[in-house]
């Protein structure tokens, strides 16, 4: 677990900021966190001045990252791709699907069990984000048509039973023919329904509520848009306070005005960042396979040769940057919508996404500029900038 470590800053809990704070951890756990008083701490002091202390961001849709694809389905490439994160200021996540063949996804949640067990250097694995295949063609992104099928009961099942119940998030279009009966399948479970890649009406998504559905993925993108007679998933999710959302705040997916708005009306305890960063993230301008598609990275920006958004290259860190300097959120929700909220939302509140005694010691420590400075998962120091 690690001897005694003492984080000096600004201490966002998220709930409270400290500004000459400490948080004191030890065993793998917090153990203080509060007013600095060097009477109350031994061990090994990090002390970084005005910059931030944070929990440690969870993120719920990670597709790849630095040449590593989730679908690969290796244990050494979730590893690697783990470890990427880390610098990113990430210290929980879910390895996320695309549509694909059964037996791939069937062996990415071998791959996904086999590697929550593992004890290494990276951000901890929560679990599965299964995003496809039993989706809307017509919303389908950057989703290979040829993947994308009815939901399926049996294959479903077939596949949590691989991940040894670990898929945590499903990312489905409810007005799919046989949605429902998945739904109410999953519903069993721990898990979380989310609408995604949806045509779906307003009044399908009722439905689609009363049946389970709490969550839409990357709210805006890949669905049916929003328009005042027509309002769709974005009105629904946007209107009902039973729903949590997540964006993706790279500054390719959502203007800054639409960030803004999601804040003010969804609230930061009902939005999650997340980085939906796929194989290319972190790599040079260039192509690069993703599946069965060819996608260029050119900047910040990742498209398939029609020109569609392809996930995004961001890691949370960046989310944060771009909320606060795009979107003028307060830093304070900002960073409950990277850690915090997200933690809540798959049911992991307990343990992770806030700074008090007892909870998991996964800390983020940002600079004025919201790059990360340090990053500790399970009280132990696993990047720190040089």
């Amino acid at each position: 677990m690690g001897d005694t470590i003492v984080v000096k800053g600004a201490v966002i809990t998220p709930f409270e900021t400290i500004t000459e704070g400490a948080v004191i951890v030890s065993n793998g756990k917090i153990e203080y966190v509060g007013v600095w008083d060097e009477a109350e701490a031994s061990g090994r002091v990090y002390d970084f001045g005005d910059n931030y202390v944070s929990p440690g961001f969870v993120d719920l849709h990670v597709h790849g990252g630095a040449g590593f694809d989730v679908m690969d389905a290796s244990e050494r490439v979730i590893t690697k791709l783990s470890e990427h994160l880390i610098v990113g200021g990430v210290t929980s996540f879910l390895p996320t699907t695309c549509s694909s063949p059964p037996q791939d996804l069937l062996a990415v949640a071998r791959a996904v069990k086999a590697s929550v067990v593992r004890s290494g250097k990276g951000a901890e694995i929560l679990g599965l984000h299964l995003e496809g295949p039993y989706l809307n063609s017509k919303r389908r992104g950057a989703h290979s048509a040829a993947y994308i099928r009815p939901p399926s009961i049996d294959e479903f099942s077939e596949i949590q039973s691989e991940a040894d119940g670990g898929v945590r998030i499903i990312t489905l279009a409810p007005e799919a023919e046989g949605a429902m009966e998945l739904a109410e399948e999953f519903s069993s479970s721990d898990g979380i329904l989310s609408a995604g890649h949806t045509d779906a009406t307003y009044e399908e998504m009722e439905i689609a509520v009363e049946a389970g559905f709490r969550h839409v993925t990357h709210l805006f993108n890949a669905m049916r848009p929003f328009h005042h007679r027509d309002p769709g998933v974005v009105g629904a999710a946007l209107a009902d306070e039973r729903i949590t959302v997540d964006i993706i705040a790279d500054g390719q997916h959502l203007h800054p005005a639409a960030l803004r708005l999601v804040a003010m009306t969804k609230g930061a305890g009902k939005t999650a960042l997340v980085s939906d960063s796929i194989k290319p993230a972190g790599l040079p301008d260039g192509e690069y396979r993703l599946g069965d598609q060819i996608v260029r990275l050119k900047g910040a920006r990742c498209t398939l040769g029609s020109g569609v958004l392809a996930g995004s290259t961001i890691r949370l860190c960046d989310a944060v940057r771009n909320m606060v300097k795009l979107a003028r959120v307060p830093l304070a929700d900002v960073v409950e919508m990277a850690s915090s909220t997200p933690a809540s939302i798959i049911g992991a509140s307990d343990r992770k996404g806030c700074l008090k005694p007892g909870m998991d010691a996964d800390l983020t420590v940002l600079d004025r500029d919201y790059s990360v400075l340090l990053t500790i998962v399970g009280g132990k120091v696993v990047y720190e900038k040089v």
